[in-house]
C-alpha cells in the first residue's frame, strides 16, 4: 500500500494516539511544540514573469519533518492501530508508508472477496485517520503454484481498481509471484560485479586490512 500524501499524519490525530500510548507530561508537550506551529509557503519559479510568484505564509497542520529520526516513528505510531480493523480477514505488515497486507485461501472466489472487504475497511479507516490510500501505486500479487491457471484479480474501490503484479520490489528485494529469485539475481549481480571489480583495481595500492 503507497499512501497519497506520504507521511502527512494529522497533528491532533497523532498527539491523541501518542497520550493513548502513554506518552504524556513534558514528553507528549515536546511533541506538540515539535509538530505544531510549523509554517511553510510555496515559490513559483517561471521564465515568463520579472518575478517568482510566492505564496503567503501557511502553518502546518499535517506531516511530519521530513528526514528527522522520529519521522518514521511517528508514523508507525500513527498507523499502529490499523492492524486491529483487518486481523480478523488478513496479516498486515506495517513498515511506514510502505505498508504490506498478506491475505491466505486455497478458494479462488474466497481470496477476491476477502481482499475487496480488507481493503474496504482499510479505507474507511483511512478516511477516518485523514490518510488517502493511493491505489495507483499500490499493488497486489498472489502467489499460486505453476501448475494452476492464471485468473485475473478485480480488486478496487468506487470504479478505481488495484493493478495486479506478477513481479515487484518489496524492501529492496525483487518478488515474483512464483517466488523465482532470477530478477532479483539479475538486478544485484551487475552490482556486484562492479564492486568486485573495484575491489581487483585496489588490491594493488590497498593492504588487506583496508580491502576488508
Amino acid at each position: 500500500m503507497w499512501f497519497s500524501k506520504g507521511l502527512c499524519v494529522n497533528h491532533e490525530i497523532l498527539l491523541s494516539k501518542l497520550h493513548f500510548y502513554g506518552i504524556q507530561g513534558i514528553t507528549i508537550d515536546w511533541f506538540r511544540s515539535y509538530l505544531t506551529n510549523r509554517q511553510k509557503k510555496v515559490e513559483i519559479k517561471s521564465t515568463n514573469w520579472t518575478q517568482n510568484l510566492v505564496s503567503d505564509w501557511g502553518i502546518l497542520q499535517h506531516g511530519v519533518p521530513h528526514g528527522s529520526i522520529v519521522e518514521p516513528l511517528l508514523f508507525l505510531v500513527y498507523i499502529n492501530d490499523l492492524p486491529l480493523r483487518i486481523n480478523f480477514l488478513a496479516e498486515p505488515v506495517l513498515f511506514a508508508d510502505c505498508t504490506s497486507v498478506i491475505i491466505s485461501n486455497r478458494s479462488f472466489i474466497e481470496f477476491a472477496t476477502t481482499a475487496n472487504l480488507v481493503l474496504a475497511h482499510m479505507i474507511e479507516w483511512f478516511s477516518a485517520n485523514k490518510l488517502v490510500l493511493n491505489l495507483g501505486k499500490t499493488n497486489i500479487m498472489k502467489f499460486v503454484p505453476n501448475n494452476l491457471p492464471y485468473c485475473a484479480l478485480t480488486i478496487g474501490h468506487k470504479d478505481k481498481y488495484i493493478e495486479e503484479a506478477v513481479h515487484l520490489k518489496f524492501l529492496g528485494i525483487q518478488i515474483d509471484d512464483h517466488l523465482n529469485w532470477k530478477n532479483h539475481i539479475d538486478q544485484i549481480v551487475p552490482k556486484l560485479s562492479a564492486a568486485c571489480h573495484m575491489v581487483r583495481q585496489m588490491c594493488h595500492i590497498c593492504n588487506n586490512n583496508n580491502l576488508k
